[in-house]
């Protein structure tokens, strides 16, 4: 590797200039391709505390990340942070960002199929690095496996944080979350990239008004936000269960939260990820359970040979595969992601899911009053381990 080379060291970004790179897929034009591919830096732009100084996307014809997410926008924002209602520039080019902001971390925002980088993205990226940049990236193959950028990394004494590298030693998981007597929230989706990200991070922020929270967090995007974490899809089959069970046993010793929101990932109904969803019920031994739904979405991601299941198959599959059995957990509310549709055709779902499932539900980004009223009754009227 080398002595000059930092490379998987973690970056401390709260005090950095931070930008975020797209590839081409940001743009509003590009999400109706492939909606899900940015969300990477959908999740930090909206989430992450720290100074976010621009966005590059060489085909996005937006000139400001809130034009493309409009719930950045005061009054409405649901971010509240650094980032809410500021105007973060798009560039075209690394270099034109670097020169207008002095920017000194590139984030690697989009989240593909497999977690594959794009061959297009490793000149911008060696650039970058000969630029004074520090990387952080989340995808599954390491991005020191690439020659030229290992090269570059190791020439110009640059840091590279994967974070998607899971630790060497993990324990498997016994119900030790189970000892723990408190709420323990996890997200589940009827399908992958439906928004467990986004519903775990407003529902910690309403509940922090009342409570303590701790997020605990599972995947790239999460990590990145939180500046600590494991990829759980990225653990060893054995040990990813483990790995969500240790985060939550940690976080308990060494803060005590009131409640612990875990992100969800995946989904029990696919074929590729419903590993990671199972691992996730199993370390967390959680005692609530919100369901995301995004109505739109009518097969699986990846493979239009199955269907999303229905709804309350989902809650009743979710239900039965938390274990200790006897903890009777129960899905408690659902989040719809209604992105596509009017808000007419959002109000309209959202009354048919309510009915048909007796559970309160809302759409968390477009309605956010109702859903603060809705679950925060749930959590606090439920009956919690003892």
């Amino acid at each position: 590797m080398g002595s000059n080379a930092l490379i998987n060291k973690h970056i401390d970004l709260k005090n950095k200039k931070i930008l975020i790179y797209t590839g081409n897929s940001f743009g509003l034009n590009a999400r109706r391709i492939m909606p899900s591919r940015p969300k990477t830096a959908d999740g930090i732009l909206r989430y992450a505390k720290y100074n976010i100084v621009g966005l590059v996307d060489s085909t996005c014809s937006e000139k400001n990340v809130s034009q493309v997410l409009p719930d950045l926008n005061p009054p409405n924002s649901p971010c509240d942070l650094k980032q809410a209602g500021k105007k973060i520039p798009i560039f075209k080019t690394i270099k034109d960002a670097k020169e207008k902001t002095s920017a000194n971390v590139l984030i690697i925002g989009i989240a593909p199929k497999g977690g594959k980088m794009p061959k297009n993205f490793i000149d911008d990226l060696v650039w970058a690095l000969e630029n004074n940049f520090d990387l952080v990236s989340g995808m599954h193959t390491p991005l020191s496996l690439y020659p030229k950028i290992f090269k570059a990394a190791k020439q110009n004494s640059r840091k590279i944080w994967e974070t998607r590298i899971s630790p060497t030693e993990l324990p498997i998981a016994s119900c030790q979350a189970y000892k723990i007597k408190k709420p323990i929230v996890l997200t589940i989706g009827t399908d992958a990239a439906v928004g467990k990200l986004t519903t775990t991070y407003k529902l910690a922020k309403m509940a922090n008004k009342k409570y303590n929270t701790c997020i605990i967090p599972t995947g790239q995007t999460s990590i990145m936000i939180e500046g600590w974490g494991i990829s759980v899809d990225k653990c060893e089959g054995d040990f990813m269960a483990g790995a969500v069970e240790k985060m939550i046993l940690e976080k308990e010793k060494e803060e005590n939260p009131d409640i612990y929101f875990i992100e969800g990932q995946g989904s029990l109904s696919h074929p590729a990820f419903s590993t990671t969803a199972i691992a996730l019920i199993h370390g967390a031994c959680p005692t609530h359970l919100v369901l995301v739904h995004r109505p739109l979405r009518k097969r699986i991601t990846g493979c239009l040979l199955l269907p999303v299941p229905d709804i309350k198959k989902v809650i009743e599959l979710a239900e039965k595969t938390v274990i200790p059995s006897f903890l009777n957990t129960k899905v408690v509310a659902i989040s719809l992601n209604t992105s596509g549709m009017t808000d007419q055709e959002a109000k309209k779902i959202i009354d048919e899911i309510k009915n048909k499932t007796g559970l309160p539900t809302t759409d968390q980004i477009r309605f956010p009053k109702d859903w603060t009223n809705l679950f925060m009754g749930t959590l606090e009227h439920a009956n919690i381990r003892t």
